[in-house]
């Protein structure tokens, strides 16, 4: 069975007094890993913006997402201050994007194609933002994304999140890949120096 064909995913960013590359374990329903994400192509600027200011979620990211065997399944990268993900396969085709949509209240992205056609949306489902559902175009949910708790010195001293992530058996294609991206698009747009 491969990553994406799993239907729950638990996402643990690795704990760390100071962040300075984004790492994340992927495990499955019994707590076995079963894949890794690994922030890749960093520049020395982006290692220091990182280290001196709180403006992570302005930084470009990469991120590269693998299986147990260590081959390279999607990559995901958020531009210079875009509230955007462009997520890739592991060929490098464009799968599409994850997009925040500016509005006032509970956060909502918009998901969408390689060619630019809309998928689906991932909405907040509270103030705090820590439930997301994820709906395809008929309004239909398909998936969802839980943040959980760490547990009490985790959260207070770390930026690491945990996300449970909730995929329809019946969901497929491009929808699939980027409801389980959201995951990862979340973080990075919105959670990333969320205390």
């Amino acid at each position: 069975m491969t990553l994406l064909e799993r239907s729950a995913i638990g996402v643990h960013q690795r704990r760390k007094l100071f962040e300075m590359r984004n790492q994340y374990t992927l495990a499955d329903e019994a707590g076995a890993q079963i894949g890794r994400v690994e922030q890749v192509r960093q520049s020395p600027f982006t290692f220091l913006a990182r280290l001196l200011s709180d403006l992570d979620v302005a930084l470009p990211v990469w991120l590269e997402v693998s299986d147990e065997a260590g081959a390279t399944e999607l990559t995901l990268h958020k531009p210079w201050v875009r509230m955007r993900v462009q997520v890739l396969d592991g060929t490098g085709a464009v799968v599409g994007t994850i997009g925040r949509r500016i509005k006032v209240g509970k956060p909502v992205y918009v998901l969408s194609g390689a060619s630019g056609e809309p998928l689906g949306e991932v909405r907040a489902q509270d103030w705090r933002s820590r439930d997301f559902r994820v709906f395809d175009t008929a309004d239909r949910e398909v998936a969802k994304v839980t943040k959980t708790w760490r547990g009490l010195l985790t959260e207070a001293f770390t930026d690491a999140d945990s996300y449970a992530v909730l995929l329809d058996d019946s969901l497929q294609g491009p929808l699939r890949t980027l409801a389980f991206a959201a995951t990862f698009a979340i973080d990075l747009v919105q959670k990333q120096k969320d205390r």
